[in-house]
């Protein structure tokens, strides 16, 4: 191919990109103003107060007085068993109570758990909770915890009702 031919083929090739590149940015339509949008960014929060129990504060107790020579080796003049401190006391805190359904005492765990698998197929949340006297070990099967007591008293109700169950009781638990 001549010279001057392969100039203007160039040429035309640099004129057709520019314009492909140039032309749409002053032949295509302003952008629309966008809508400003706000976040209100919420305060940090604050550190957390940990529950956290000190340890009472000890003090350095020598356990063994020892001296090290050339002539007499290692020598232990003295020795004092280590004390060991109390454990620090422990303030019991006070719970959340809850309110249960005792549905009935048994003296044999497989009558209860009959009837615990019974309230909980009809759809109670029902458990057996055993204890100790001093006739021997008895079994209380109980419904609920609920956190309402006229709540523990509308299962009552309903556990008469449906189960013909007649001497529920609702006691505080623990």
């Amino acid at each position: 191919m001549e010279q001057p031919l392969k100039q203007r083929l160039i040429g035309a090739t640099i004129v057709i990109s520019l314009a492909v590149i140039f032309l749409p940015m002053f032949i295509g339509q302003k952008p629309a103003d966008t809508d400003i949008i706000t976040i209100d960014i919420p305060t940090e929060p604050s550190e957390p107060t940990p529950n956290i129990q000190t340890l009472p504060e000890q003090k350095e107790e020598i356990v063994a007085k020892v001296s090290i020579s050339k002539e007499s080796g290692v020598k232990i003049s003295e020795q004092v068993p280590p004390t060991i401190p109390s454990p620090p006391e422990v303030k019991t805190v006070e719970g959340i109570s809850a309110w249960v359904v005792q549905v009935g005492s048994f003296s044999d765990s497989k009558n209860a758990n009959s009837l615990a698998s019974k309230l909980k197929s009809a759809g109670f949340t029902a458990f057996v909770e055993p204890s100790s006297v001093k006739t021997g070990d008895i079994f209380r099967v109980r419904v609920g915890p609920e956190l309402d007591k006229e709540k523990a008293e509308a299962i009552s109700v309903k556990l008469q009702k449906e189960q013909k169950l007649s001497n529920t009781i609702v006691i505080q638990y623990p």
